[in-house]
């Protein structure tokens, strides 16, 4: 027992417990909420005349409730302690994304770093706003679903093995619905232990297989392709490419590097490598509006406003509408999706529910006939 508590709180190299780092052993990257106050912190004090030095020594000196985050800073720090600037500093903890490393380094070079700061502290908000949306919108169902597999269960293990001794003593023929029923609730209780490893595999295997080169690739084309996911998916794709380039393009970058910034914080490699295309044909002389045009997940009126851009030359402030625009459609594309998959979800359950109702009332009904006569 003294050797599992010693296993539970031994720290990493970097100070972290066993509970900290995700299920492959990972230390987890820092959550758009978080980067969002950190960069808002970092911004307010650089503001004020704070270099950022002294910025991370405040921010190290007040501890998060976050142990990872803390541990990172005070890395960070260090590798400005030792000379090194923020944005390389920052990259090597590999605890911030990649793209925040990259917009620090832009906002150095430019030497604006505090309205970069800003921005992203914008960026990372707005982003965690969009995350909330969509477990906000799956909070119901899961709770709905949750609440009715509870009462299957307590139904099909309790209700319909007592039920069943007292068909049995009266000898009534049992439906065959009742029959299949009492066959696998019989197979819950006798055989719990192979029902639960096969649980436990049917949850771990999913995250363990899309963790693969396939398995990404699987999952990226459903998301992108097959309805109902493609849906929300194919709208939070276009309002991540939308956001990330009205925030570079408001840090006055070349549209060709901005693009190409962009397609190094998207996962999806369908939509990386359709970005990098992109890039390609902007270096070639191509018009932006037409090479966009030629993706075809990207929203019709981006396209057309992108075209704006282009015609008026202010690609940047209208990347901010088009910001505005894709936020007020993904918020629409939520509200559809909830709308489908509640109904969905409790037809589906209901059906399942009314089936082990029908097996306990059909033979009862029987019995009573046969008390009848």
């Amino acid at each position: 027992m003294s050797g599992f508590f010693a296993w539970f709180s031994e720290k990493d190299e970097k100070g972290l417990r066993f509970w900290e780092r995700d299920l492959f052993g990972k230390d987890r990257q820092a959550t758009p909420v978080m980067l969002s106050e950190l960069c808002q912190q970092i911004a307010y004090m650089m503001d004020a005349g704070v270099s950022i030095k002294d910025a991370l020594i405040v921010l190290t000196d007040n501890p998060t409730k976050n142990r990872s985050m803390q541990i990172n800073l005070q890395a960070a720090l260090d590798g400005i302690l030792g000379g090194n600037s923020l944005s390389r500093s920052l990259e090597e903890t590999k605890y911030f994304p990649e793209f925040m490393c990259n917009m620090c380094r832009m906002g150095e070079l430019s030497n604006d770093l505090t309205n970069v700061m800003f921005l992203l502290a914008d960026y990372y908000g707005e982003t965690a706003r969009n995350r909330e949306e969509i477990k906000s919108v799956m909070l119901y169902p899961a709770i709905v679903t949750v609440m009715m597999l509870a009462m299957i269960l307590v139904s099909v293990l309790y209700v319909l093995p007592h039920y069943a001794l007292m068909f049995e003593v009266s000898d009534v023929p049992l439906p065959v619905l009742t029959q299949v029923l009492l066959g696998i609730s019989d197979l819950l209780i006798t055989q719990w232990w192979l029902v639960l490893s096969i649980t436990i595999l049917v949850i771990m295997l999913p995250p363990i297989f899309l963790r693969t080169s396939t398995g990404r690739s699987w999952s990226e084309y459903v998301m992108l392709y097959i309805p109902p996911f493609s849906v929300v998916y194919r709208q939070m794709i276009n309002l991540h490419i939308v956001q990330s380039m009205s925030l570079l393009l408001q840090s006055n970058r070349p549209l060709a590097e901005a693009v190409l910034a962009v397609s190094s914080i998207i996962q999806n490699k369908k939509v990386k490598y359709d970005l990098q295309k992109i890039v390609a044909g902007l270096q070639e002389g191509n018009d932006f509006w037409i090479l966009i045009s030629k993706v075809d997940y990207i929203d019709p009126i981006v396209i057309s406003m992108a075209r704006v851009g282009a015609e008026t030359g202010n690609m940047a402030q209208v990347f901010n509408y088009a910001c505005t625009y894709s936020r007020y459609r993904f918020q629409q594309m939520t509200r559809r999706l909830n709308k489908l998959v509640e109904p969905t979800i409790t037809l589906v359950l209901g059906l399942i529910l009314g089936m082990v109702m029908l097996s306990i009332i059909l033979p009862t009904f029987a019995m009573t006939e046969l008390v009848g006569y």
